[in-house]
Parts: C-alpha cells; sequence; structure tokens
C-alpha cells in the first residue's frame, strides 16, 4: 500500500490558483492512504483539506488525521520534529507499505526533518517535493471566508486531465551512499568484518561503487569472514611460498593480533596457548624427530626415542618442583602422558634451546592460571593482570616464536592492517 504522509502547511490546499503540495502529491501519486499532520494552528483547515483531495476526480483514498497533533511552539525546532515526525514515518511503515513523504508542507523544521529521514533511516519511502508554481516562496496562509474558499475550487487550473506535473523526487542515493560507506569505513577501521559484510552484500547496495571495486570488497570481507568463522586460511595467504605448516601458523597468528585489536582479550588468552602449544610441538617435530609420538591425535613421548628417560626424568623433576614435592622419589609423571605446553617447555629446557625462546615460553605460560580461569571457569580478566601492555607483549611474543621455529619473512605481517588501508581508500571514492 502507497502511504502519503504529510504535514498540512500554511498554503495547502490550493495557492496561486494550483494544487499546492499536499494536493497535487495527492493528484499525481495518488496513494491508497494519507495520513495528514497538523498543527495546533493548521487545524482550522481540516475540512478545506479534506474537501480538497476528495475533489480529485475518480480519487477515493483512506485519509487518516494523524493523532499526534504538533504544538505551535514546537513546530519551528528540528530536534523535535525529527523526534516526532520519525516516530509518525515508523508508526505506518511496514514491508508491504510504501511511503510517500511530502518535503513541501510545513515548517522548515518539519520538512528538513522528513528530508534526513528519508535518507538516514532504513524506510521504503520516497520523498517528494513540489515546485510552486511562481517557482519561488509561496504566500503566507491567510483564512479565507466561505466564498473564497468556493473559489479555490473554481479558479484552480490544476483540476483538469492535462494539468502539469510540478512533482520533483528527492534522489537521496548518493548522500545515501555516503552515510553507508561513512559507516562501512567504521565497520572495517575497528576490524568487524562480519557487520561489514552483511551490509555491503544487500542488493539495494550493487550501485555502491564500480562493479569491479564492489566485487572485490565483497570477496575480501567474504575471506575475512571465513578466517574468523571457521579460521580459514586468507585466500592470499594460500599463494605465498611457505608450507602448508607455516601458512597455517601465519594465518593463525594474524587472526589472534585482529583479536587484540578488536579488544577480545578472552579470545587472546585462549588462543595464544594453543597457538603455541602448535608451533612449539611442530619445532620439536623438525628438530627431534620422531620423539613425540601421537596416540590418534594426541601427542605423546615416544618410549623408543633415544632420550626417552633421560627427558622422562626431567619432566617428572620440574613436575614435581612445580606441586613443591621435588624430594618425592617415585615418578609420578606418567610416560602415557599427553603432551602439552608445559610440557613441551621442559623438552626445550633439557636441551637448553635459545635463552630468548625460553624466555618468551615463560610470558605464555605465565598467563596459564588466567587463562584457564576464564576458559575453565568463565571467570571475569584481572585486567591488573592482562592489561593493554600484556596483551601487546603476548602478540609481540606469538610472533617471536613463529619466526624463531619457522622462516617468515617481516613483510608478511601486518596483513590485515594493509588491507584495511586498501578498503578504505576504496570507499573514500
Amino acid at each position: 500500500m502507497e502511504i502519503l504522509i504529510s504535514a498540512v502547511g500554511t498554503t495547502d490546499p490550493i495557492s496561486n490558483n494550483r494544487d499546492a503540495a499536499l494536493l497535487h502529491i495527492a493528484r499525481t501519486h495518488r496513494p491508497e492512504k494519507i495520513v495528514l499532520v497538523y498543527s495546533e494552528e493548521m487545524l482550522i483547515k481540516q475540512d478545506l483539506i479534506e474537501q480538497a483531495i476528495f475533489s480529485i476526480e475518480d480519487y477515493h483514498p483512506d485519509v487518516t488525521i494523524e493523532s499526534t497533533i504538533l504544538k505551535n511552539d514546537e513546530v519551528y525546532l528540528f530536534d523535535k520534529m525529527f523526534e516526532v515526525m520519525g516516530q509518525i514515518v515508523e508508526k505506518y511503515s511496514g514491508t508491504d507499505h510504501q511511503l510517500i513523504l511530502n518535503l513541501s508542507s510545513g515548517t522548515p523544521q518539519i520538512i528538513s526533518a522528513l528530508f534526513a529521514l528519508n535518507r538516514i533511516k532504513d524506510y521504503n519511502t520516497q520523498a517528494i517535493q513540489v515546485a510552486t508554481p511562481k517557482r519561488a516562496a509561496n504566500r503566507p496562509y491567510v483564512q479565507l471566508s466561505s466564498d473564497e474558499e468556493k473559489n479555490l475550487f473554481a479558479e484552480n487550473k490544476d483540476n483538469q486531465k492535462d494539468y502539469e506535473d510540478r512533482t520533483i523526487k528527492d534522489e537521496a542515493e548518493k548522500f545515501n551512499q555516503s552515510l553507508i560507506k561513512r559507516h562501512l569505513r567504521n565497520l572495517i577501521a575497528s576490524y568487524d568484518y562480519l557487520a561489514a559484510e552483511e551490509l555491503v552484500t544487500k542488493k539495494e547496495y550493487n550501485n555502491l561503487l564500480s562493479k569491479k571495486k564492489l566485487s572485490f570488497l565483497r570477496a575480501t570481507l567474504n575471506d575475512f569472514v571465513k578466517v574468523f568463522k571457521t579460521q580459514a586460511i586468507l585466500k592470499d595467504i594460500q599463494d605465498y611460498p611457505l608450507t602448508d605448516v607455516e601458512k597455517k601458523a601465519l594465518n593463525y597468528f594474524l587472526m589472534i593480533e585482529v583479536l587484540k585489536e578488536r579488544g577480545q582479550v578472552a579470545d587472546v588468552l585462549i588462543k595464544s596457548k594453543s597457538y603455541v602449544e602448535f608451533i612449539i610441538e611442530e619445532k620439536i617435530k623438525k628438530d627431534y624427530p620422531d620423539l613425540i609420538k601421537y596416540d590418534g591425535a594426541l601427542p605423546k613421548l615416544n618410549e623408543e626415542y633415544k632420550d626417552f628417560e633421560k627427558i622422562l626424568d626431567f619432566i617428572d623433576l620440574e613436575f614435581k618442583k612445580a606441586k613443591g614435592i621435588e624430594n618425592e622419589e617415585e615418578r609420578i609423571y606418567s610416560p602415557q602422558s599427553t603432551l602439552n605446553l608445559l610440557s613441551y617447555e621442559n623438552i626445550l629446557t633439557f636441551y637448553q634451546v635459545s635463552p630468548d625462546l625460553l624466555k618468551s615460553l615463560k610470558v605464555i605460560t605465565g598467563l596459564n592460571s588466567e587463562r584457564n580461569k576464564v576458559a575453565h571457569g568463565l571467570s571475569e580478566i584481572d585486567g591488573k593482570i592482562v592489561n593493554s601492555k600484556k596483551l601487546n607483549q603476548t602478540i609481540d611474543t606469538l610472533r617471536f616464536v613463529l619466526q624463531d621455529t619457522f622462516d617468515i619473512e617481516d613483510y608478511y605481517f601486518g596483513y590485515y592492517q594493509k588491507i584495511n588501508d586498501e578498503l578504505l581508500d576504496l570507499l573514500r571514492s
């Protein structure tokens, strides 16, 4: 259903022997329903307005008087009119309704409010302006006598079949696109790729950019969203001259870096341990082949490895020290235990690897207690322990561990910021 929402202005319904805006839109567009918004001052026109509307030949709309009457001392306040007219527009909006907003009747503040609503709000609307017959400002309203009212209809030159159509559709597209681009830039700058993708894939934004640029934007955002939804590897990383394990590790690091930028502290804590565990496991497999065996997917010490007993004794001792029972002679660390980050750290300590690497591992294991409280105890994160400085240190540590283990050059990093800059430039065009 087409619904015309119109304030009643001083020149409505007829001015200078021509339709004023309200009547002209009704005559030209013939909406099924007309919602009239009166101010206290304009209520005196109610009968005249309805008489004018029903004088249109073969046209019988449902005319509704909006229950909200605009106060005379508020029709000149934009903020108030934006609020009130917004509520009225919201009231009559619906999936099956096409709203027509009259941008030529009422005070400038009412018109500006409807103008803004048409551009900003996500309603199914079109806004119509009507040029005056003089193509200039109309005179103030002066109440007419009964005879003068009759003459209005008799002398109305628009009340004929071959009248001149003076309606002008308000094209909000360019302004809307500017707002959408600005909103998209804000979303991308804050790494909210899911919200940006959901917005840019809407059909109504098919003309937001050129076909080529829009395709690139949508494909890039879709690629990013897949990473954070499913841990998929970025398409660009898939083309890098790296091993599959290196691609996987780099992709995961970049993802954690973005999570830190988003302020998702819990995710950073939880994923950092799993990430370093993965990296160090790969390092041990590379530097000490056959030390690890797998029971299904579970990593365990290989009993047949040459240093098995020595490593087992070392891990057992470190395990006892952590529990404060280092004098216990009986071995309490089971050779069938599933290996984890702490046992990997023990293995690297046994082999006296780089002190810098061991120091880095301490940063991650030092967060283990807080990480476990968050992951398993659903506890609130202690901001004194995990602050922005600690998070930045964590990211630096993850990168160090990655580059210490794999030959990944510096230029592979900063990927999201680089692509973000490209997308932001694209959305400024």
